[in-house]
């Protein structure tokens, strides 16, 4: 055989297919066939001991020990199905929260803080590696950020909370909780909930920060053209700008498609800015998009944690301490 193929490999490929449809053990096999790297010459030799016979009977041998271990069933009809195809939810706030607490408890490798992050998700007890993919995606990006912002720092291929951030350590992990339960109360609430809930945040933002608002409203409906709320706002000077914000409510990442596709939108209808407000983060393509822009922001969970509770709006100030302010959320 011209090439090898892991145990893992040939895993995947099974939880891969069997995510699409259920498929007969020999069906399943033909399928992860397909996979290997066989060149055509192995593919058409199924003589005794040829590459391609010694291939199934190792594919063979990983279906079965799926199937003992209940990571795939069989069906009445003799398919082999994937018994944990659904992923676990990621959280983008929480896998920070995550980061910043095992960091906390001192220095670590890149692939320390992925085990941390699986065993705290549970996508290590997991069929499927899409979860892991997912999980991977989001620290790298909360890592990149956390260190631009000083947070933490990075030598030698070790992570670690910078000293002024050690120090507060608890407080930072106080914060990070409210976090993760005010984003996962929005979640909650829908994303009807959330387009109101979020241009009324954005008024009062606009105007603790010196602007006039004219209008603010959700345009609702299926045929709102990717346009959930206007916010028209007026300067000191009398400018007056017509705001056009889509919201989304999931935990999913915008990609670079769906912010073109808004940004579109924003300019068909004679915007003068946008805002594009998800309550989790933004792929790095759709990021990259954005800042290259001058008259459309994104604006992640993160910053809208920070705008509620500069404006005291869904988070309120308590005996000293930050709240989730159950009369709006």
């Amino acid at each position: 055989m011209s090439k090898s193929i892991s145990h893992r490999r040939i895993y995947e490929n099974v939880i891969k297919i069997l995510e699409s449809t259920p498929l007969p053990r020999g069906g399943l096999v033909e399928q992860c066939i397909k996979r290997t790297p066989l060149s055509k010459e192995e593919l058409s030799d199924l003589s005794a001991g040829s590459a391609q016979n010694n291939m199934r009977s190792r594919i063979g041998t990983v279906i079965n020990e799926m199937h003992a271990a209940a990571l795939i069933g069989l069906d009445e009809d003799g398919r082999y199905y994937l018994i944990s195809a659904r992923p676990v939810a990621i959280r983008v706030e929480r896998c920070e929260r995550e980061i910043i607490k095992a960091l906390s408890e001192g220095a670590k490798t890149k692939t320390e803080l992925r085990d941390v992050l699986k065993a705290a998700f549970g996508t290590d007890k997991t069929a499927t590696t899409r979860d892991d993919d997912t999980l991977f995606t989001y620290m790298g990006q909360i890592l990149k950020r956390l260190q631009a912002q000083g947070v933490i720092t990075l030598e030698g291929g070790v992570f670690a909370l910078s000293a002024r951030v050690f120090a507060r350590a608890d407080d930072i992990n106080a914060l990070l909780t409210l976090k993760t339960d005010f984003i996962k109360r929005l979640h909650s609430k829908g994303g009807e909930f959330f387009e109101n809930y979020f241009m009324q945040l954005l008024k009062r933002y606009m105007e603790k920060h010196g602007r006039r608002v004219l209008e603010c409203y959700v345009t609702g409906g299926s045929a709102d053209g990717g346009i959930d709320g206007v916010i028209k706002i007026e300067d000191s000077l009398g400018f007056r700008e017509t705001v056009m914000v889509q919201t989304k409510n999931r935990l999913e990442m915008p990609t670079e498609t769906d912010v073109r596709g808004f940004y579109g939108a924003v300019c068909a209808k004679r915007g003068t800015r946008g805002i594009y407000a998800t309550t989790s983060d933004f792929h790095s393509g759709a990021s990259a998009f954005l800042e290259a822009l001058d008259d459309c922001v994104p604006i992640n969970g993160d910053r809208i944690f920070r705008m509620a509770i500069e404006c005291s709006y869904g988070i309120k100030k308590s005996g000293g301490a930050h709240r989730i302010d159950e009369k709006i959320i």
